[in-house]
């Protein structure tokens, strides 16, 4: 009696069934950890908004203060420098109508004793001439040898107080020098004429002189004003 054969069973092979049971769980597992970068990447985010708020907020609220400060201490120096130079205007105004006064007054006070130097000074004069007239005489005498003047190229003139004084003194001079008294020049003044010039020698020339030189001294310059 022949045997029947029995037919070779393979292995089953390994589908996608098979892994049908790990993969759900590792989609599971990528799920969940997309979901917690993602929930941290949220969290993170919400911390930094946060805390950037709360530094902007705090960095504007300083700086908005100082600002403030700043413009409301400009504000107030402003208002009080009107305020005094309001208060102060009375006061300048005084100040300056009493160095008008004073300039005034120191400008008449020089004036007044520029008038007395030149009345004392006459007195004075007049007085040397009557005592000294030797000074007349040693004046003329100089601007002669001065200007190298020959005899009886030059004429003299002076107040016949002075040509009545000289004609005691030096009557050799009369004729030298043509003496001619005049009268209407003051005691003290000489006047020396030759053909080409005249020379002023008298009391009044330098006095005047002397005047113009005390006058520039009690005029103040411009840095003293």
């Amino acid at each position: 009696m022949s045997k029947t054969p029995i037919p070779y069973r393979f292995p089953a092979l390994h589908t996608d069934e098979a892994f049908s049971v790990e993969e759900p769980d590792k989609a599971s597992e990528t799920v969940a950890s997309h979901s917690l970068i993602d929930e941290a990447k949220q969290a993170g985010f919400q911390q930094g908004l946060a805390e950037g708020h709360a530094q902007g907020v705090a960095q504007g609220l300083e700086q908005g203060t100082q600002q403030g400060y700043e413009q409301g201490y400009a504000s107030g120096m402003a208002s009080s420098k009107a305020l005094f130079e309001q208060a102060s205007s009375p006061i300048t105004n005084l100040v300056e109508a009493l160095n008008h006064f004073t300039l005034h007054a120191e400008q008449q006070q020089k004036e007044a004793t520029l008038a007395l130097v030149t009345r004392i000074a006459g007195l004075v004069i007049q007085h040397e001439m009557a005592t000294q007239p030797e000074l007349l005489l040693t004046w003329i005498e100089e601007k002669v040898a001065e200007e190298q003047l020959v005899a009886a190229t030059f004429t003299v003139r002076v107040a016949e107080a002075d040509y009545h004084a000289l004609q005691r003194l030096a009557p050799e001079k009369i004729d030298l020098w043509k003496l001619q008294p005049q009268s209407d020049l003051p005691r003290g003044e000489c006047v020396i004429d030759t053909a080409e010039q005249h020379f002023d020698l008298g009391c009044q020339q330098r006095l005047e002189s002397c005047l113009a030189t005390l006058e520039q001294s009690l005029t103040p310059t411009s840095n003293e004003e």
